[in-house]
């Protein structure tokens, strides 16, 4: 993986280090059992957070969508 391009686990793991929350705390706001959001940045399971998930943890930081690692969707992935 191109390091230059978003990657929404590195961006989701930096934001949660930085912050007073914990992964389980956010998962049980997405409404999701407490190791999901940790499974997700350290095992890759689920494959991506939905489209609300992204929305809802951006809205909740008070941040772009992009913040959270959401590239732009017509720019092709470098290969």
């Amino acid at each position: 993986m191109d390091r230059r391009e978003p990657c929404p686990r590195r961006a989701l793991k930096a934001i949660v280090e930085a912050s007073p929350y914990s992964f389980a705390e956010l998962s049980r706001m997405l409404g999701r059992p407490n190791p999901y959001l940790a499974a997700f940045v350290r095992i890759g399971k689920p494959a991506a957070l939905t489209e609300a998930e992204h929305r809802q943890l951006a809205d909740f930081f008070g941040l772009d969508e992009r913040a959270l690692g959401v590239r732009e969707l017509w720019r092709p992935i470098a290969a």
